[in-house]
C-alpha cells in the first residue's frame, strides 16, 4: 500500500524518501491534502512502462485482426486494402 506525505515532509527528506522506495511502497506527495505526485522506485516504473507499451501493442494486434475479419466478411483482400492506403496517401 502507498504511502502519503504533504510536500512539506517530503521535500527535506527526499534523499531518505527515495532511499525507502527500494523496500516501501510508493508515496503520494500531496499538496494542500490533495494528491500531486507519485515517487516511485525506478525498476517500478520501468516495469509499468514496459506493460503499458504491451498493452498498448495488444489492443493495436486485436483491432487490426478485428479490421481484416470485417474486411474478409465484406470481400476485401490485403491488395484492396493497401490499394486504398496507396490512393489515399497520393491525395487520390
Amino acid at each position: 500500500m502507498e504511502r502519503i506525505a504533504g510536500i512539506n515532509e517530503v521535500r527535506p527528506k527526499l534523499t531518505s524518501f527515495i532511499e525507502s522506495l527500494k523496500n516501501d511502497s510508493p508515496v503520494v506527495i500531496t499538496i494542500n491534502s490533495e494528491p500531486k505526485a507519485v515517487l516511485l522506485d525506478y525498476e517500478k516504473y520501468r516495469f509499468l512502462q514496459k506493460t503499458a507499451e504491451e498493452n498498448k501493442r495488444l489492443a493495436l494486434k486485436e483491432t487490426l485482426a478485428k479490421i481484416r475479419s470485417r474486411a474478409a466478411t465484406n470481400g476485401l483482400t490485403q491488395a484492396d486494402i493497401e490499394e486504398e492506403i496507396k490512393e489515399y496517401r497520393e491525395g487520390k
